[in-house]
Order: structure tokens, then C-alpha cells, then sequence
């Protein structure tokens, strides 16, 4: 509707501007220097926006508690069963898919350890 300054760069106005979801939460002014590395143990820093993978607001998927319930159960048996579950392959030897998207990879090797009943 209108030109817009965004950090230096003017988009002028009527531009078509495509959100990359696989940028976010890998700002490092936001999450400090491994803001590329998925760390699901990194603490929330002062002022970090919260992450929005169900939605927000009036869009927040009804789902939600659903899908938070299914995967606790599933990481939690799975941690229990396999306690020592760790990479096969260094992690930056992972291929990674080559999308605006999402960050994920193609396959994820892993060394199950020993496995309890």
C-alpha cells in the first residue's frame, strides 16, 4: 500500500513480498551466535519473538493440544526405549533440502544404541 524502508532496503510500494518461514527464529541479534543450529534446550532470550508453529491469535490451530500430546508420548518413548540415540553422522555432513519453506533434511542416519524393553 505504501513504499517501506526495511532495514536499509526500500520495497516499493504494490512489491509482491513472500514471508521465508525458514528464516525464522535464526535471527543471532535474537538468539545469540547458533541461532542456525536447532537447539531445543535454548533458553527464550529477553525480547525474542515466540516461536508460531500452531498459529497465533485468531489463526492458532485448534489441533495444537493434539499434536503437543502425540509428540510427548512419542519423544518420551522413544527417548526411554532408546536412551542413547544419537547421530550416525556429524551434523553438518547432513544433506539439507533446498527450500525457502522449511530447514529440514532429507534423512536423519542415527545410532539407536542399546535398546530397553
Amino acid at each position: 500500500v505504501r513504499d517501506l524502508t526495511l532495514d536499509g532496503t526500500v520495497i516499493p510500494r504494490g512489491t509482491p513480498v513472500l514471508a521465508g518461514y525458514s528464516a525464522a527464529g535464526r535471527d543471532r541479534a535474537a538468539h545469540g551466535p547458533d541461532a542456525d543450529r536447532f537447539d531445543i534446550t535454548r533458553a527464550r532470550r529477553n525480547g525474542a519473538a515466540r516461536h508460531l508453529s500452531l498459529g497465533h491469535g485468531a489463526h492458532y490451530c485448534l489441533g495444537a493440544p493434539l499434536a503437543r500430546t502425540e509428540a510427548t508420548i512419542a519423544l518420551r518413548r522413544l527417548f526411554t526405549r532408546f536412551p542413547d540415540l544419537d547421530l550416525a553422522v556429524p551434523e553438518p555432513d547432513l544433506t539439507r533440502h533446498a527450500s525457502f519453506v522449511g530447514n529440514s533434511v532429507r534423512s536423519l542416519p542415527v545410532r539407536p544404541g542399546a535398546a530397553r524393553s
